[in-house]
C-alpha cells in the first residue's frame, strides 16, 4: 500500500510539473495566451495597466504596458518619455533588449517591437509644456519586418499611411536602419544619435528624434530634444510623448 501511494504521489508530481510547463512555455490551441494588448482588449479587459503578453515567436512573454482607453484601446506602449527621469542616450545593447520603467518612461527594445510583424498600426501621441496634445497615426509599422536577423540588419523601420493632428516627422525615416551612439547605420557623415544625442532610424539626420534629451520646452541646441518637426520644429523638446503600436482595424476584425 505504502509502495502503491508512493507511486500515485510520484505520478500526480510528474502531471503538475507538466502541467505547469505546458501552460507557461506553449501557447493554448485556443489562442487565450494573448499575443498583445490587443488581444487582452478582446478578452474583456478595460484598464490601463500592466499585462503580460506571448507574442508567436516568443511564448516565454514578457510584460508591457496597454492602454486600453485611446481611440477604442488595445494598444502596445513600446516608448514613454514624460518626466526625464530615465537616461535615453544609451547604446545599442540597451535599446535592442529595453530599458526604464514599465509605468513609466521606457523603450520596450526592438527585440521585442520586432516580435509584431505585419499588419500593426502606430500611434504616437505628444504633449507640449503648455497642455497641448497632437498626435501622428501609421497605418502600416514594423521593425525589422523583412529580416532574417533583424539585429544584424539593423531593425529597419517601415512606416506608411500618416493621419493625425501632428504633422508627418517619420516617413521620411522609412526603410532607415536604427542607430545609437556607439553603431552607426545612418546616412550622415557623422554619426546623427552623438550629435543629436538620441538614438532613432535616422536618415541624415532627422526630423523626428523621441528618443533624445529632455530639454523641458524651448531650447538654444538645435534638434537635440525630444522633437516633432512639424508640430513645434527643432527647438521645442516635448513634455511627453508615447508611441503604441495594435493590430490593423483589419486585421481585428
Amino acid at each position: 500500500v505504502t509502495l502503491l501511494n508512493a507511486s500515485v504521489a510520484s505520478h500526480w508530481w510528474l502531471l503538475n510539473i507538466f502541467f505547469f510547463l505546458f501552460i507557461n512555455f506553449f501557447p493554448s490551441s485556443s489562442g487565450s495566451r494573448p499575443r498583445d494588448c490587443s488581444d487582452i482588449y478582446a478578452s474583456g479587459q478595460r484598464e490601463d495597466g500592466i499585462y503580460s503578453v506571448f507574442p508567436t515567436h516568443l511564448p516565454t512573454g514578457f510584460q508591457v504596458y496597454c492602454d486600453m482607453t485611446t481611440d477604442g484601446g488595445g494598444w502596445t506602449v513600446i516608448q514613454r518619455r514624460e518626466d526625464g527621469s530615465v537616461n535615453f542616450f544609451r547604446g545599442w545593447d540597451s535599446y535592442r533588449e529595453g530599458f526604464g520603467k514599465i509605468t513609466g518612461e521606457h523603450w520596450l527594445g526592438k527585440s521585442k517591437s520586432h516580435e509584431y510583424l505585419a499588419n500593426y498600426e502606430l500611434r504616437v501621441d505628444l504633449e507640449d509644456f503648455e497642455n497641448s496634445t497632437a498626435f501622428a497615426q501609421y497605418g502600416t509599422f514594423g521593425v525589422g519586418l523583412f529580416s532574417v536577423n533583424p539585429d544584424d540588419d539593423g531593425y529597419p523601420l517601415t512606416i506608411a499611411d500618416y493621419s493625425g493632428t501632428a504633422g508627418d516627422s517619420l516617413l521620411k525615416h522609412n526603410g532607415m536602419k536604427f542607430t545609437t551612439k556607439d553603431q552607426d547605420n545612418d546616412h550622415s557623415e557623422n554619426n546623427c544619435a552623438s550629435f543629436y544625442h538620441g538614438a532613432w532610424w535616422y536618415r541624415n539626420c532627422h526630423t523626428s528624434n523621441l528618443n533624445g534629451q529632455y530639454l523641458r520646452g524651448q531650447h538654444t541646441s538645435y534638434a537635440d530634444g525630444i522633437e516633432w518637426s512639424s508640430w513645434t520644429g527643432w527647438q521645442y523638446s516635448l513634455k511627453f510623448t508615447e508611441m503604441k503600436i495594435r493590430p490593423t482595424r483589419e486585421e481585428n476584425k
